[in-house]
């Protein structure tokens, strides 16, 4: 079953995040991950109030590839600068079609 990865980003140094999402765009295209959709916050229709922030959903062949991208030794070198650049979620859902 494929999985949606759901990332959001409050965004701490802009130039930061600029390296790290092209950094982490080639390991994603390497492991053959689809880019859903990209999008920076506009506003709270209906909740909590959210810090301005950006999302990426990403869709992954199964659960096992998604724990297999985050574990590798790629990303985890890119792991310090993610965490200079923003401050991010990482949430996974099983996709229901």
């Amino acid at each position: 079953m494929t999985v949606l990865n759901f990332s959001y980003a409050t965004i701490k140094d802009a130039g930061k995040f600029r390296e790290y999402v092209v950094a982490a765009k080639v390991l994603l295209d390497e492991a053959g991950v689809d880019v859903v959709v990209r999008g920076d916050f506009f506003d709270v229709m209906r909740g909590d109030n959210m810090n301005p922030h950006v999302v990426a959903v990403f869709r992954y062949h199964d659960k096992e590839a998604a724990k297999r991208f985050y574990a590798s030794p790629s990303y985890l070198k890119l792991v310090p600068l993610r965490d200079a650049a923003c401050d991010m979620q990482i949430v996974l859902y099983d996709e229901m079609v």
